[in-house]
């Protein structure tokens, strides 16, 4: 996922969201997706990013005032990230995030590889595989979080009805509206003892999902990667639709 920020200009200090696939029109007027009104050097439809196979690509749109890469005015540039370009008098540093769906994190962490979509895996020689997955629902919750939890907890007893959770503790996370941080130890296969950790946010009503699963042996090693990534994690489900 590509992030605009806006370093200069009337709508300094907000952010665009660029997930793959998708295209975010920038310009004067209310029907763009992104409007910056007071601005007489932009135009009513200044200038689009669009992200295709991971790769963020900068259209001007046939305005006036052009649309500058550094300042060399282009018309359709591919922009890598550290990089800067100007429309009317915004400024908009881009930045990349490694996502999955609508979960943001800083970067890939040393000694992990990514699952494409799905998360991150360990890939240490002589390290239990562990992966570290994301998931969202793809509608709005009609249940209150903590509900939400323990019916999946419920199910989760279903399958390991040996299983012994924790408590969920509500926590602090990037964004989200509400959170809980919840642990469960189980026996896994061949009788090796296991632990799932995992963090539960809400965000616009939609419910996302942060899990990991490792042996017991593993647990100082991953449970910190964990930490730090849960921490740094952002949540950025699409706005429901009416």
């Amino acid at each position: 996922m590509y992030a605009l920020d806006i370093t200069d200009g009337p709508r300094k200090g907000e952010q665009i969201l660029v997930r793959e696939g998708e295209s975010v029109t920038i310009g004067r007027q209310r029907h763009t997706e992104f409007a910056i009104s007071g601005d007489s050097t932009l135009s009513g439809t200044h200038c689009t990013v669009a992200v295709k196979h991971g790769v963020l690509v900068l259209t001007d749109e046939g305005s006036s005032n052009g649309t500058y890469v550094e300042g060399t005015r282009v018309h359709a540039e591919r922009i890598r990230p550290g990089r800067s370009f100007r429309a009317g008098r915004s400024e908009f540093l881009v930045r990349f995030f490694p996502s999955f769906g609508s979960w943001m994190i800083p970067a890939i962490p040393p000694g992990w590889t990514e699952l494409p979509g799905h998360g991150i895996q360990i890939a240490q020689t002589g390290r239990f595989p562990t992966n570290i997955l994301f998931t969202e629902e793809h509608h709005p919750l009609d249940i209150p979080l903590p509900e939400y939890l323990r019916r999946q907890q419920l199910v989760a007893r279903e399958a390991l009805p040996r299983a012994e959770f924790q408590v969920p503790m509500p926590v602090n996370a990037l964004g989200a509206d509400e959170a809980y941080l919840a642990r469960a130890r189980f026996e896994a296969a061949g009788g090796v003892s296991a632990q799932q950790r995992q963090l539960y946010v809400s965000r616009l009503g939609i419910a996302g999902v942060v899990s990991m699963t490792t042996i017991d042996s593993e647990c100082a090693h991953v449970d910190r990667m964990f930490d730090a990534i849960v921490a740094k994690a952002r949540f950025v489900p699409r706005p429901p639709r009416h």
